[in-house]
């Protein structure tokens, strides 16, 4: 099992953390806000938190998972495409906030902030942060996870990894299919007459 110290825990960080560990990673794990448990945890451990924690991967938050409210959120990324990261970090083991940035994609935080709609009223994909880093298009938070994971290997051997496999199951939305069946002819005239 992961364990993973923070000195706050919140509904945000959990989601995340269950999306990453459990849902992607096949791997279960624990928060905990006790210092003394986590220290003298033998497995494999993250400290997320500003402290310096010796033996354990460390992770620097940035304040979003913590926060309660939707507030604009200044992104400053590095990189573009599959090789964009931000809420970047110059301390810990990782480059960036991984489990923030992956909420902000997942959650679609950006839109629930004021921006401009296209023309049907919606959120516009041009607006977005993955439009604009040129991401859009590609799978980044399985990549970020699946990089995440390399590095805990490398830090801690005992690193369980049970990577989600792909599995592609075509749907095919046919409306129409059954339309005429049944209606009789006079009704289904008409319908094609209207169309």
């Amino acid at each position: 099992m992961l364990l993973i110290y923070a000195d706050n825990t919140s509904p945000r960080l959990q989601y995340i953390c269950r999306f990453i560990f459990e849902e992607v990673l096949k791997i279960s794990f624990s928060l905990t806000r006790h210092a003394e448990s986590f220290v003298s945890y033998e497995g494999v451990k993250i400290n997320y938190s500003q402290a310096d924690v010796p033996g354990a991967y460390s992770i620097v938050p940035h304040q979003l998972l913590f926060e309660t409210g939707i507030s604009d959120q200044p992104i400053t990324s590095s990189g573009e495409g599959a090789g964009a990261v931000f809420f970047k970090n110059t301390e810990g083991d990782h480059p960036f906030d991984i489990f923030c940035a992956a909420f902000f994609l997942l959650s679609r935080y950006e839109e629930y902030l004021p921006h401009e709609k296209d023309m049907y009223g919606r959120y516009a994909h041009e607006n977005s942060t993955a439009f604009h880093n040129g991401f859009l298009d590609i799978p980044i938070i399985n990549n970020w996870i699946r990089d995440l994971a390399d590095k805990l290997r490398r830090h801690s051997p005992l690193m369980p990894f049970n990577p989600a496999t792909f599995n592609f199951l075509p749907t095919y939305d046919i409306d129409m299919a059954w339309s005429y069946k049944e209606k009789g002819i006079i009704r289904n005239a008409a319908g094609f007459l209207i169309r």
